[in-house]
C-alpha cells in the first residue's frame, strides 16, 4: 500500500472518476480551471498550490504559491473527450502516457486524487528531528519521506522529486516542527 492511499478516498468510494492533467501557460492555470468548469459542469479542475512562509519585516506571512506551475489537474465521472481542452488558448497539451491514454494511472493518479482531497492546496507537513534525520508524521511529505533530497532547517522546507506526467519535477514543501510523541 502506497503512503498516498492513507490520505485519499479508496477507489470504490471515488466512483468511476477519471483524472487527467493539462500542460498550459504558466500563470493561466486558475483562469483555465474556471473556464473549463464553467463550460463543462461535469468536470472539476484545480491548480495545485502549496502554502509557504515568507519573511516580511520582523515577522512571517503564509501565502499560497504554485506547486506545479503550468499543470492543471481535472477529474470527471462523465465519458468525455478530454482532447477538447487542448483547443483552448494557453493549453499546450493533454498529458498522456506511453500508450496515449490521458486518464492518469499509478503515481500520477495518486498525486491527482490527493490534490483533489486537499482542494488543490498542499499545507504544511508535521515533522520532528531525530538527531540529523527528519521524521515526517503527516502531510504530503510523509508519502515521500524516503525520497527527500534536501532539508533547509532554517526555512523549515524539504525538497522532493516527483514524477508528473512522465516529467521529473522537484518541489520544496514546508513543514511544521512538532514535539516527538513518546510511546
Amino acid at each position: 500500500m502506497s503512503a498516498w492511499e492513507v490520505d485519499i478516498l479508496p477507489p470504490e468510494r471515488d466512483g468511476r472518476m477519471k483524472y487527467g492533467c493539462l500542460f498550459c501557460r504558466t500563470g493561466k492555470e486558475k483562469s483555465l480551471a474556471a473556464e473549463i468548469e464553467s463550460e463543462f459542469p461535469e468536470v472539476q479542475a484545480i491548480f495545485a498550490e502549496k502554502l509557504r512562509r515568507r519573511r516580511v519585516g520582523p515577522g512571517k506571512i503564509e501565502e499560497a504559491v504554485p506547486l506545479f506551475p503550468g499543470y492543471l489537474f481535472f477529474r470527471t465521472g462523465a465519458n468525455i473527450d478530454a482532447r477538447q481542452f487542448v483547443r483552448r488558448q494557453d493549453v499546450f497539451r493533454l498529458l498522456r502516457d506511453s500508450e496515449g491514454i490521458w486518464a492518469l494511472r499509478g503515481e500520477d493518479l495518486h498525486i491527482a486524487r490527493y490534490l483533489f482531497t486537499q482542494n488543490g492546496v498542499v499545507g504544511f507537513s508535521k515533522a520532528y528531528y531525530e538527531g540529523d534525520r527528519i521524521c515526517v508524521t503527516d502531510g504530503l511529505l510523509k508519502a515521500y519521506a524516503g525520497q527527500i533530497i534536501r532539508v533547509n532547517r532554517r526555512s523549515q522546507t524539504a525538497q522532493i522529486a516527483l514524477e508528473v506526467g512522465g516529467n521529473r519535477v522537484t518541489v520544496w514543501l514546508g513543514f511544521e516542527l512538532i514535539e516527538r510523541e513518546e510511546e
